[in-house]
């Protein structure tokens, strides 16, 4: 059986993009590298919606991978799981593998439209377009994301399983900028967002 394709090219923003650095920081940690392809998303109109991208990606999105096979793999998390086939970023356990994925499941529908939407509006602009009802809904959202993960991690030091893997690597993409946009975030979270910053070969958000 031959190998499968590998990944050769990482589309992401010019700006900072917590998805896109789930698959940095995961290749990273695996030793890998792939040229990076850096996209103006406040362009009119955005470089993601140009003929050229969504002939790759229909949704308009990023990050993307290209593949050795000239095939393209979108949406971070798929991305991740991916990479991790067959490494220990991912638990061979059935259940285990589950819950991790239960954990990214978490990440894109409770975690990610509160607090990564409050942490793009505060640092690239909208923010004062914004009603209060609006924020308040985003602040109320994003806390209750930051309590389940804190009552998780009060009995359990990672989101995969037993050990750091791809569930930790997609929720520390924006928990780790939810204070800085205003959250209050619980003490079992700030502790969890410690041990991911030791884990080897951890690289930090690039600067926008």
């Amino acid at each position: 059986m031959s190998p499968p394709p590998r990944v050769v090219r990482l589309y992401e923003s010019t700006l900072p993009s917590g998805n896109a650095y789930k698959v940095s920081l995961l290749l990273a940690h695996l030793g890998l590298t792939a040229d990076v392809v850096a996209l103006d998303i406040m362009a009119s109109p955005s470089e993601t919606r140009r003929p050229e991208f969504l002939a790759k990606n229909p949704n308009g999105r990023i990050p993307i991978v290209e593949l050795s096979d000239g095939s393209y793999l979108a949406e971070s998390n798929a991305i991740l799981c991916y990479l991790a086939e067959g490494t220990s970023f991912v638990p061979a356990d059935s259940l285990q593998r589950a819950r991790a994925l239960s954990w990214m499941f978490f990440e894109q529908y409770s975690h990610e439209p509160y607090i990564a939407v409050l942490k793009f509006w505060t640092y690239w602009g909208g923010l004062s377009n914004k009603t209060d009802a609006e924020l308040a809904v985003l602040n109320t959202r994003g806390t209750a994301a930051l309590a389940v993960m804190s009552t998780h991690l009060a009995s359990s030091p990672w989101f995969t399983g037993p050990s750091y893997g791809i569930a930790d690597i997609a929720l520390f993409a924006y928990s780790q900028s939810a204070a800085a946009v205003g959250f209050a975030v619980p003490g079992p979270v700030t502790a969890w967002l410690d041990r991911v910053r030791t884990q080897p070969g951890w690289i930090p958000i690039k600067e926008g």
